[in-house]
C-alpha cells in the first residue's frame, strides 16, 4: 500500500453515521500474519499510521527521516530501533536505508544502486500553441 498514511486515517462522514476512523487496517494486518501473508506499508510519515496497525509489521525499511515525531513512531513500533540507530535517519542520504525488524539481530544499514536503465519519471515539459 504506498503512501498508507492517506488511506489509514481517513475519516468517513456521513448523515447516516457519526464520524468514525478506518481501523479495519488493524485487522487485516493481523489476518495477514496468521495466514503467512505479507502486507507492506509505503509512507512518508510513519506518524500517521495507527500504531495498532505498526505494530503487526516485523519488518521496517526506513528511509531518511527528520521529524521527531516520526522517529519517535519507528522507536515504539520496532523493538530493534535504539536511539543510536535512530541518530543516523536525519543523515541518510538518496538510495540509502535502514532494515530493522523481529528477523534481524541487529540493524542493517543499505545503500541502493541507481539501476541501470533509468525509469522516464521527469516532469513532462507543457507549452502552449
Amino acid at each position: 500500500m504506498d503512501e498508507a498514511h492517506q488511506f489509514l486515517n481517513k475519516e468517513v462522514k456521513d448523515e447516516y453515521f457519526q464520524s468514525m476512523s478506518l481501523d479495519s487496517f488493524d485487522s487485516i494486518a493481523k489476518e495477514c500474519r496468521k495466514y503467512g501473508l505479507f502486507l507492506c506499508l509505503a509512507t512518508q510519515m510513519p506518524r500517521d499510521i495507527p500504531l495498532g496497525t505498526l505494530s503487526q509489521m516485523g519488518t521496517f525499511l526506513v528511509h531518511r527521516l527528520i521529524n521527531y515525531k516520526d522517529k519517535e513512531t519507528i522507536e515504539s513500533a520496532c523493538s530493534s530501533a535504539n536511539k543510536s540507530t535512530l541518530a543516523y535517519l536525519p543523515i541518510l542520504g538518496a538510495g540509502e536505508a535502514i532494515l530493522m525488524g523481529v528477523d534481524f539481530p541487529m540493524p542493517v544499514m543499505l545503500k541502493v544502486d541507481l539501476p541501470q536503465i533509468e525509469p522516464n519519471s521527469h516532469t513532462p515539459q507543457f507549452s502552449i500553441k
